[in-house]
């Protein structure tokens, strides 16, 4: 897609009906995000996200969209060492089955980075903001607005490139700056928030959907899904409210011949049919 410029669609999946329709409106590229932390568990931080929580999301996604590019998250707590890294990373391949791993990175994590190429495991190599990393929320803010800043991030581009990782993704840069990684490297460059130089684009999903108050400059929501919700449940808890529901069409009927009489005169002349049986 990249060689034909043609451009990439990805977004964020954290269950099976969600892939399911994900994969059948087109998008090319699911991403696990750790921003289930967010956006499903109601954490704080993407740091806070449990290893195997992901790794059942990630399982889900992959029977959901069996064949769709599945990209998993690496998780903050599964990277401990280079060693846990890439136990986290072979689970997330043999256990989930996806295609790639996504890693946030510097240049200073270029052995881990190599581990996990050595292993034969597709790695995206996330620079910019790298959200795992933030421990404060003034540290939420756009990456090479600089000249140091953007020639840290090329340079570490290019050296994620050269060590084998098959995707970048580009998180809160300039487009200038996503510019020059796209001119500098020869793998797809994926962008969050990092202007429209980049090959591809991936932004949250509930962003998309409007759950998020207030969502990033780059993620203006597509639809209003909270208000058709609550309109939905508010229909359900009216219908139970005045007996609409349940109606007759909603009801099970025991069989021909078959009373509940009948079972209520078993029970109290004694035990119900079919105790003690083994």
């Amino acid at each position: 897609m990249r060689a034909r410029r043609q451009p990439i669609a990805m977004l964020t999946c954290y269950d099976f009906p969600t892939a399911q329709t994900l994969a059948a409106a087109g998008v090319h590229i699911l991403l696990v995000g750790d921003s289930a932390a967010n956006t499903v568990l109601g954490l704080a931080s993407t740091r806070e996200i449990p290893v195997d929580f992901l790794m059942t999301i990630t399982a889900a996604v992959r029977r959901g969209a069996p064949n769709s590019f599945v990209m998993a998250d690496m998780p903050h707590l599964g990277m401990a060492t280079a060693d846990t890294a890439l136990t986290t990373a072979t689970r997330f391949m043999r256990e989930c089955q996806a295609d790639a791993v996504k890693v946030e990175c510097t240049g200073a994590d270029l052995p881990m980075i190599q581990s996990l190429l050595a292993a034969g495991i597709p790695v995206c190599a996330h620079l910019g903001l790298l959200p795992q990393r933030v421990t404060d929320p003034e540290g939420y803010r756009a990456q090479g607005r600089t000249t140091a800043e953007a020639q840290r991030i090329i340079g570490d581009a290019i050296l994620m490139r050269r060590a084998g990782a098959q995707l970048l993704l580009l998180e809160a840069v300039p487009d200038e700056v996503s510019a020059a990684v796209v001119a500098q490297v020869d793998c797809p460059v994926l962008g969050c928030g990092a202007g429209p130089s980049c090959d591809g684009h991936v932004i949250v999903w509930h962003d998309l959907l409007g759950f998020n108050p207030r969502p990033p400059r780059f993620a203006q929501p597509l639809a209003d899904a909270p208000a058709l919700l609550t309109e939905a449940a508010k229909t359900y808890v009216q219908e139970v409210a005045s007996r609409a529901y349940p109606a007759l069409r909603h009801q099970y009927h025991m069989k021909a011949g078959e009373t509940v009489g009948n079972a209520v005169a078993e029970v109290r002349g004694g035990k119900p049919a079919g105790a003690g049986q083994e």
